[in-house]
């Protein structure tokens, strides 16, 4: 049987996929995860991320990634919030391990938490009914196996940032709204092309904020 961890990266950004990550070991070597000396991802410099994603992934658990793309977000979110989004997201990474999983340690993607793991359960159904679940508000500071999830995660949503800078021809930053960069690089993009590119995630605030300041200054 296995313990599994889950979180994500990339909820924030305006720019890039969102990406959800589920990590698993047997129960015998969890001892191992705690013994990386993992945290959470935003307080791990990039290269130590990379250098600990290669160690978690020579523990050889499972590791699942869903990538939820900025064309599905400005799909989804008309009908759906993200929260929700992300807890179909969550239960597909734990499906998508095909292991025996006995213990679910997941962060929460609700400000209440037993809401979330309600649904998650309920979501996931008989096939899960005796696991165990953990879930927590900053549980990649509680339990290095969500930890290396989060590591994971954030590695993989980096490299998939890159890739989209580098098809693209572009440099736009973090990819966060208050990333003067990243606002920069929108609003002139916009201004060129009245549209945003398919990268960006349309239904964020800070897009319909930048046009209406850019309608405001034609009229001026």
């Amino acid at each position: 049987m296995y313990v599994c961890g889950i979180d994500e990266a990339g909820r924030g950004p305006v720019i890039g996929p969102l990406v959800v990550t589920s990590f698993s070991v047997p129960e015998d070597k969890i001892d191992q995860i705690n013994s990386l000396g993992v945290k959470d991802s935003k307080k791990i410099n990039p290269k130590k991320r990379i250098q600990l994603s290669h160690e978690i992934l020579n523990l050889q658990g499972k590791v699942f990634f869903k990538i939820i793309s900025p064309s599905f977000l400005n799909k989804e979110m008309k009908r759906y919030t993200l929260n929700e989004i992300e807890l179909f997201a969550f239960r597909d990474s734990i499906i998508g391990l095909k292991v025996p999983i006995k213990k679910v340690i997941s962060d929460a993607c609700d400000v209440n938490v037993t809401r979330f793991s309600h649904n998650l359960k309920s979501l996931l159904g008989q096939d899960y009914s005796n696991s165990e679940f953990i879930v927590s508000h900053k549980a990649e500071d509680k339990y290095p196996i969500v930890a290396a999830a989060s590591i994971l995660a954030k590695v993989k949503r980096d490299e998939l940032v890159k890739k989209i800078e580098t098809e693209a021809g572009v440099s736009f930053g973090s990819g966060y709204p208050n990333d003067p960069k990243t606002r920069k690089f929108l609003e002139e993009y916009y201004k060129i092309h009245n549209s945003f590119p398919d990268y960006v995630r349309t239904e964020w605030k800070t897009l319909e904020n930048i046009k209406n300041t850019i309608m405001q200054e034609k009229l001026f």
